[in-house]
């Protein structure tokens, strides 16, 4: 297996929302899971490829979900509704004002 750090469907590319974002490369049917976006261990905040590079958006397609462990909590990244190719994919920010 190799590493692959975005899902295969997803790019970077420069974004009219803020500096650079999460692209889709083909359409995206609604609850689709995208993978680790986010890993919090204490007061710390490790973003993923995937975490790191999506927008914030108050009318988001996608969501955070969480489990917690022993040592933190993992966040899981899902879309919320059909996104389509090229569509820019957004979070709701929690973790940070904006």
């Amino acid at each position: 297996m190799t590493y692959q750090a975005l899902p295969k469907f997803l790019h970077v590319k420069d974004s009219p929302t803020a500096g650079q974002g999460l692209f889709a490369l083909e359409d995206i049917p609604n609850d689709v899971y995208l993978g680790i976006s986010h890993v919090v261990v204490d007061d710390t905040i490790m973003r993923t490829p995937l975490g790191g590079f999506v927008n914030h958006s108050n009318e988001p397609n996608c969501i955070k979900e969480f489990e917690t462990e022993e040592w933190g909590q993992i966040y899981h990244m899902r879309t919320i509704r059909d996104i389509k190719k090229g569509e820019e994919l957004f979070l709701k920010y929690t973790f940070y004002s904006v």
